[in-house]
């Protein structure tokens, strides 16, 4: 009787884990993949993509505010570096936010950065978009 009980409280407590909402929603994300010969270029280009929105955007609680953005590397696969970006909001209001400050600032104070963002379509795998969070710890 007593492993029917631990069973079933590991039952309703996983229920409760998987059906809970502290998964962020991923409201985009894309991979690369990088010739080793640009790998600078890129680099030095999603860095400054990176700034760009910890300049424009708010930030965590603030109202629309970014939850994370996450650029990870890969070692060289190959001749190419894949890279890894995953952007999340807790909501898609704070994603509207995104589009609305990049539509501003593409012709405005940021045109010159956003004039060498070019790789994002020309590296990006195509079919990579990230739309979904599988898992996610955020302390």
């Amino acid at each position: 009787m007593k492993l029917v009980i631990v069973f079933v409280a590991c039952v309703v407590g996983f229920c409760q884990v998987a059906s809970a909402s502290d998964i962020p929603t991923t409201n985009w994300g894309a991979v690369l993949k990088v010739p080793l010969a640009k790998v600078v270029e890129v680099e030095k280009g999603l860095v400054e993509w990176g700034n760009w929105i910890k300049e424009t955007h708010p930030m965590g609680d603030e109202n629309l505010g970014l939850d994370s953005l996450t650029i990870t590397k890969g070692n060289p696969v190959g001749d190419y570096v894949y890279y890894v970006i995953v952007e999340r909001y807790d909501t898609t209001d704070g994603l509207k936010n995104h589009q609305s400050i990049f539509r501003r600032d593409v012709s405005g104070n940021y045109a010159s950065m956003f004039s060498k963002l070019g790789f994002m379509r020309a590296y990006r795998v195509s079919g990579s978009e990230q739309l979904q969070t599988l898992f996610s710890i955020v302390p």
